[in-house]
């Protein structure tokens, strides 16, 4: 059964979900960036002892957020796969189940820095490969820009952007989140099994942790942490 998303709604037709993806209704699109599968496999390869598992948990909870949204396509920023030497038998054989299982979905991969070092199978079942997709107002990209687009609103990956605050009594919040940057989105990294960076907050940076039951604005308290006046709060 479809149950309707219940993200925070930010420009007009796009919707931030919890479960680190983004929703378009209009076209019913599911945006996901840097799953990385493979990453654990391809560092077993290496000869360090990591567990398995990590790839087809992602893929389950990629599913749950085809289900839980009904989309009909599902686009991907960019490095869905983390690198050769993971893109083992099991890990590509788990990724052809998943897309079985999802026969109606249409899935477009931007391709990332990770994607374009590896030959990806063309039986894997990926719809199609670009190297950014243009749907005005949007331009879906895997890198963000050097400058923002005129005109255009940017969503990209790459960034795997952490938000890291610390109160003034010490404590400390440190989550994956959604920012936005004027004129330029960055979604979190979808795989469980990736590094992170710390995003740099400017009184122009908005920011929501990426939970897997809500997705919370802590753009005022983020600010506020760093030293920044929100706009708001400008004589």
């Amino acid at each position: 059964m479809r149950v309707e998303p219940r993200g925070v709604a930010t420009p007009p037709g796009f919707e931030l979900l919890p479960g680190r993806g983004a929703w378009l209704p209009t076209s019913r699109t599911l945006l996901v960036a840097d799953l990385h599968l493979g990453k654990a496999a391809s560092f077993r390869h290496a000869g360090l002892p990591v567990p398995e598992g990590s790839s087809g948990g992602d893929l389950q909870r990629l599913e749950r957020l085809l289900t839980q949204t009904g989309a009909a396509r599902l686009l991907i920023l960019g490095d869905l796969f983390h690198a050769a030497s993971g893109c083992t038998p099991a890990v590509l054989d788990e990724f052809a189940r998943f897309r079985r299982r999802h026969a109606g979905v249409r899935v477009v991969l931007v391709e990332g820095n990770h994607d374009r070092r590896i030959q990806i199978p063309d039986d894997v079942g990926i719809d199609q490969v670009l190297p950014r997709l243009e749907e005005p107002p949007w331009v879906f990209l895997h890198e963000p820009p050097v400058a923002a687009e005129a005109g255009r609103l940017v969503c990209c990956g790459h960034l795997h952007p952490r938000i890291s605050i610390r109160s003034p009594s010490g404590d400390r919040l440190s989550q994956r989140c959604f920012v936005e940057e004027p004129g330029v989105w960055v979604l979190p990294a979808f795989g469980s099994f990736t590094g992170s960076s710390t995003v740099t907050v400017t009184a122009m940076t908005r920011v929501w942790v990426a939970g897997d039951e809500a997705v919370v604005d802590v753009s005022r308290m983020a600010q506020l942490a760093s030293g920044r006046r929100p706009p708001s709060a400008r004589a």
